[in-house]
């Protein structure tokens, strides 16, 4: 059980409120650190506190949104906690995305004040952006403690704005509330971090697994190590457990894929190690338990739109060697889960789309009603009408409340009348001894779908269309990939997920 240290649990709360509570108690405990600074909880209180008056004093007030162009950095986090005490919401621009997105998102965003540390201030002063530096705000406030005080903010107050690609390829900027951060950092939230939890912050700044790795130490008393390159190499994570004493670390699967299979014994020492955003290797899973059974090795779920996790699960050995891989989980506090099916909820066991409730719902996206109408909507749950997100995700409940996740409603593919979903063909592809694999539709020339798989190449040797041959002994005919392509690694977006479009393309595919 988590201490209670800190307070009764509470969801209805500020993301900067309940930093407040943990600096009060853990004034000279190390927030942050890097590999050259460190700084206390009393440290990054008094300078968040300076940066949220600077803001007042530049017309910052509730229901600003703020953007913020930088590198992690612990400037980076009194900048936007500063930003929320000062009342307003931030939206991080990731400083390596070319200048014209930086271009168009700052501009969606309507800002009154615009931030940026040096890098994102050389980029910002190529395309002739007013802004203002990290350095200007550490400068004295010249407004008075009184005319300062900063304002009240409700937990559902729009906190951070988080990115996710849009249908109609423009970015949506997701509007996520303060109690969506806090449902799960709270006492009793979705997992104990145990005495003292240091965690690696590596996560790019736009993505909201930045918000796990940050407020979920800042929020706990725990300490973020700062990771100031971009790639995450095994050498770097076993300087942070060295000398930091780092616990926790959380992996996208893909990233995990790579450091377990290389040098899996950069873990040793950590305290768990958390894995998002897609679905996890069974074979790379087992062989972290197998080598280290000590670390605890969770499994979370949930799109943006529900901040973080909306279900978690710790791993076993037995999730490792079932059909259905490895479980979504339960939800986290704060969040309810719904297995749906033409509106109406379906029996424990079958397969439906799953909808996501509860505290940790976005707001919506920004100036998009038409697709914020599209996916947040109500059903009827027991008789009563609930606001839900509907993720597009297949997923069925087991009698225990547990989902597993059954693929994407819109990657279903129909060929001669079956409907097929590709983590069946991708999970016997694995049995095969490819990693990691992908399938897609691609129309032939004359408009007819069939089915393509590209694959990393296996353990053992195999031409392509041995692979095909193997297959068939263990998929129906009409699940057999039309073709097979092979390649030595993925491509991958920045998130780690694999990059579809330049795969595709890789061979020639235009769709």
């Amino acid at each position: 059980m988590r201490s209670s240290m800190f307070g009764r649990a509470n969801t209805e709360i500020t993301i900067h409120e309940a930093f407040g509570r943990v600096a009060r108690q853990l004034p000279d405990r190390n927030a942050i650190v890097t590999a050259n600074s460190a700084v206390t909880y009393a440290e990054l209180a008094s300078k968040s506190h300076q940066i949220a008056r600077q803001l007042i004093d530049r017309g910052i007030q509730p229901g600003s949104i703020v953007p913020v162009a930088a590198r992690r950095s612990p400037d980076l986090a009194a900048v936007i906690l500063g930003v929320l005490m000062a009342g307003g919401s931030y939206g991080i621009l990731d400083v390596r995305w070319p200048l014209p997105r930086i271009s168009q998102l700052l501009c969606s965003m309507h800002p009154l004040v615009v931030l940026a540390d040096a890098t994102g201030s050389s980029l910002l002063q190529q395309a002739q952006i007013s802004h203002t530096t990290f350095e200007d705000l550490k400068r004295t406030s010249s407004v008075s403690e009184a005319s300062a005080a900063l304002p009240d903010v409700p937990p559902d107050a729009c906190a951070t704005l988080f990115w996710t690609s849009g249908s109609t390829g423009i970015p949506k900027a997701v509007l996520s509330p303060h109690r969506a951060t806090t449902r799960l950092f709270a006492p009793n939230g979705f997992m104990d971090f145990g005495e003292h939890p240091v965690m690696i912050n590596a996560a790019a700044v736009a993505w909201d697994a930045f918000t796990l790795e940050l407020w979920g130490m800042l929020l706990s008393g725990g300490t973020a190590v700062v990771h100031e390159d971009d790639l995450l190499l095994p050498s770097a994570i076993r300087g942070y457990v060295r000398d930091f004493g780092a616990t926790h670390l959380f992996l996208t699967p893909s990233l995990f894929d790579v450091i377990a299979g290389g040098d899996i014994d950069c873990l040793a020492g950590l305290r768990a190690v958390l894995l998002g955003g897609d679905r996890p290797p069974p074979a790379t899973c087992r062989k972290l338990l197998d080598t280290y059974p000590g670390i605890e090795l969770y499994n979370g779920y949930g799109p943006v739109e529900s901040c973080v996790f909306a279900t978690t699960h710790r791993i076993t050995l037995d999730d490792t060697d079932t059909a259905l891989g490895v479980p979504a989980g339960l939800p986290v506090p704060g969040t309810e889960l719904h297995v749906i099916r033409d509106g109406a909820t379906v029996q424990r066991g079958e397969i439906g789309e799953v909808a996501i409730g509860g505290s940790g719902l976005a707001l919506g996206y920004l100036d998009a009603p038409d697709q914020t109408a599209a996916v947040f909507q109500h059903i009827t749950v027991d008789g009563n009408r609930i606001p839900v997100y509907l993720t597009g995700d297949q997923g069925c409940m087991d009698q225990t409340g547990v989902m597993n996740f059954a693929g994407r409603k819109d990657a279903q593919v129909k060929i001669a009348g079956h409907r097929i979903e590709p983590a069946e063909i991708e999970s016997a592809v694995r049995s095969l001894g490819s990693m990691r694999s992908v399938i897609m539709p691609i129309p032939d020339r004359n408009g007819t779908p069939r089915i393509i798989l590209f694959a990393e190449e296996p353990d053992k040797a195999m031409t392509e269309l041995e692979m095909q041959g193997q297959l068939r002994e263990v998929l129906p005919a009409y699940m057999v990939p039309s073709k097979v392509h092979f390649v030595s690694s993925m491509p991958l977006l920045e998130n780690t997920k694999i990059n579809k479009r330049e795969l595709s393309a890789r061979f020639g595919y235009t769709s």
